[in-house]
């Protein structure tokens, strides 16, 4: 039997986020991030980023302010998302956004976002993510969501619908 859906992961893990989706966060989310936990000097979405290297690795070193992440989408993924559930306690991190693929069905969604995230955008249209390789109409093969970590009290993690228009999303942009 041969799998004929959307790839799992990609061999490329430096995926950008459109810079149209951090202006559409700003301005309609008012989330301007002080923190970029895994970046490029090149892609970075914010002030201060770590970039992977030794001396300033994101899973490895502490976290402040309103963080951006998008991380890497593959077997490190859980790792990234168990971070975000440690640092959120953090009295030095104020929230965090996590752009990430929508895989309901997985063991880290249920185990990890669900049981440590405020709030699950599930987005409605799918990202062109940037990279010096991508070219427009090149969308991701899978869909997106947003999840926020914030400090709460609530039992459970909350899931909802976001609309992003297809020019945040890197369409036309």
């Amino acid at each position: 039997m041969t799998y004929k859906g959307a790839p799992l992961q990609s061999d490329r893990q430096d995926w950008g986020t459109p810079p149209a989706f951090m202006e559409w966060l700003q301005t309609d989310f008012f989330f301007e991030p002080t923190l970029d936990a895994a970046a490029s000097e090149s892609n970075t979405k914010a002030p201060m980023f770590f970039d992977g290297s030794p001396d300033c690795d994101g899973l490895v070193n502490p976290w402040e302010g309103d963080v951006w992440l998008n991380p890497p989408f593959g077997h490190e993924l859980p790792l990234w998302l168990e971070k975000c559930g440690q640092e959120i306690k953090r009295d030095e991190v104020n929230q965090i956004l996590v752009l990430i693929p929508a895989r309901t069905d997985t063991k880290w969604f249920h185990e990890i976002v669900m049981r440590d995230a405020y709030l699950v955008y599930l987005i409605k249209g799918r990202f062109n993510f940037v990279h010096g390789d991508s070219c427009e109409g090149a969308n991701a093969p899978f869909p997106s969501m947003l999840v926020k970590y914030r400090k709460h009290n609530l039992p459970d993690c909350g899931i909802t619908v976001l609309e992003v228009p297809p020019e945040a999303r890197g369409f036309g942009s």
